[in-house]
């Protein structure tokens, strides 16, 4: 093997490290929120650096990071938030994903390049947390089913 793509490798891991530790700070300041804030029912049930396993209203809910790359090739952080069926875990719902950039900046969308709220800022964890429960509200919301044309 070349040099060339040991140094490739070699950047490529140092990306992943980068984004990997802001989503590790960003588990860290989400449980302490939910423990001095006494988020009764959200509740940590196990964490480590790649995720996290919430009860979330009384449902299982996974935080899950991943890497991902934007079309210019750029490393960026991904957070999904899975909620579990808790009597069949092979089922589950995708509730919200977030994005964040090396710097930590959280970005909407793959296609974001700003923002003024940080993955890793203890003051802006309650915004993610709220816009995930926003989220998570909208997928217990009942379908009306439709009525047939005929």
């Amino acid at each position: 093997m070349g040099q060339t793509e040991i140094e490739k490798i070699k950047i490529i891991i140092e990306n992943y490290r980068k984004v990997k530790l802001k989503f590790f700070q960003f588990i860290k300041l989400l449980e302490a929120l939910i423990s001095e804030e006494k988020l009764l029912d959200i509740e940590l049930k196990n964490s480590n650096d790649a995720g996290m396993e919430l009860l979330v209203l009384d449902s299982p809910v996974f935080v899950q990071f991943s890497l991902v790359l934007t079309p210019e090739n750029v490393p960026m952080g991904k957070i999904d938030f899975i909620k579990l069926n808790e009597f069949d875990e092979i089922r589950y719902e995708h509730i919200h994903t977030l994005y964040f950039n090396q710097l930590g900046n959280i970005l909407e969308s793959i296609s974001d390049t700003f923002s003024n709220r940080r993955i890793n800022d203890e003051h802006d964890i309650p915004y993610v947390i709220h816009r995930f429960l926003q989220k998570y509200l909208q997928a217990l919301r009942i379908k009306e089913p439709k009525e047939d044309n005929k």
